[in-house]
């Protein structure tokens, strides 16, 4: 208990909502996806939080002016690029699917990774302009190799927005052959944010044809009752309880339980983050569907560099 009665546990944040006059006029949308990225910050920190809202005060502007800047500018250079890596089948080695996985070029060349601009742009509002451009690139890759089965993950702030819903249900209207080739992955957060407006979503994604994962599952957001409502195909067990198997016995019979309960859904699982063979090796032998890791293949612009057939290699460098 702390001095002002509450437990330690507990976070009350008061966020400002700052609404700059000028923005406010020309990009509302924008504005609204920025407070909502803010939310969500506060709901993944586990806090109580209110929204006041000011008029004419915008802390940081400038840095976000840059930030939204380096992203158009990024977007008209056409310096974003996909890094795949295999998700394989556990008991052939077959790649099933590759995951997209975003990266962008800076102005000098030098490749970032997605986990170091995706949380920006989503606190700016602007994340909406990645998800548009991962579809269409991920539906163009597709649409160029009739062999290959891609996925991406969406960001928590799409997951429910029709705008882009509509537009990935027009890429794919009469192109069954390109939907049944594609997974999209859902964040277990995002999807039990709103649970309704997500399984309507997953739904809507089944119903053209696509494949629908929900990612980081056992992160401790989901309930029986959520796995009920989710008409999932794919459940990808979260990468933080795959990295402790070795040395944590608890996470062995959390992992059991995982796999037996996604199982009794009919759901097919992945293993994310894998980095050792004796990882490997316990996952087959609990009876995990897929598996997805560093040791199977890291992230690379070029598809053709896997073989057909996995195996693992820990000390392949395919990045």
């Amino acid at each position: 208990m702390t001095p002002n009665g509450r437990h330690d546990d507990e976070c009350v944040v008061n966020i400002v909502k700052w609404l700059p006059l000028s923005d406010r006029r020309k990009d509302g949308a924008a504005l609204r996806h920025f407070f909502v990225g803010i939310d969500l910050r506060a709901k993944r920190a586990g806090c109580r939080h209110q929204m006041v809202s000011v008029e004419g005060y915008s802390p940081g502007e400038g840095n976000g002016r840059a930030l939204e800047a380096t992203l158009r500018a990024a977007l008209r250079g056409d310096r974003f690029f996909f890094a795949f890596q295999p998700v394989v089948c556990a008991a052939t080695g077959n790649v099933d699917y590759y995951e997209c996985l975003l990266r962008m070029r800076d102005e000098q060349g030098t490749i970032v990774g997605g986990v170091e601009f995706i949380r920006n742009f989503e606190d700016l509002g602007l994340i909406g302009l990645i998800d548009h451009y991962v579809l269409e690139k991920t539906v163009h890759e597709l649409a160029v190799d009739p062999k290959v089965r891609l996925g991406f993950n969406i960001s928590g702030l799409t997951v429910c927005n029709q705008e882009w819903l509509h537009a990935l249900v027009s890429l794919l209207h009469n192109r069954s052959e390109i939907a049944r080739r594609l997974v999209i992955e859902i964040t277990e957060t995002a999807a039990v944010g709103d649970i309704e407006d997500s399984a309507h979503v997953v739904a809507t994604l089944r119903r053209i044809g696509c494949r629908v994962a929900l990612d980081d599952f056992g992160a401790g957001h989901t309930s029986l009752r959520h796995l009920e409502l989710l008409p999932l195909d794919i459940v990808k067990i979260d990468g933080s309880i795959v990295r402790k198997l070795s040395s944590n016995w608890e996470d062995r019979g959390l992992l059991r339980h995982l796999i037996g309960l996604t199982k009794d859904f009919g759901f097919s699982t992945v293993a994310e983050c894998i980095e050792k063979a004796e990882d490997a090796v316990l996952l087959r032998a609990e009876g995990i569907g897929y598996l997805q890791g560093y040791f199977f293949g890291r992230p690379t612009i070029q598809r053709g560099r896997f073989p057909a057939s996995v195996t693992g290699n820990p000390g392949a460098s395919i990045g």
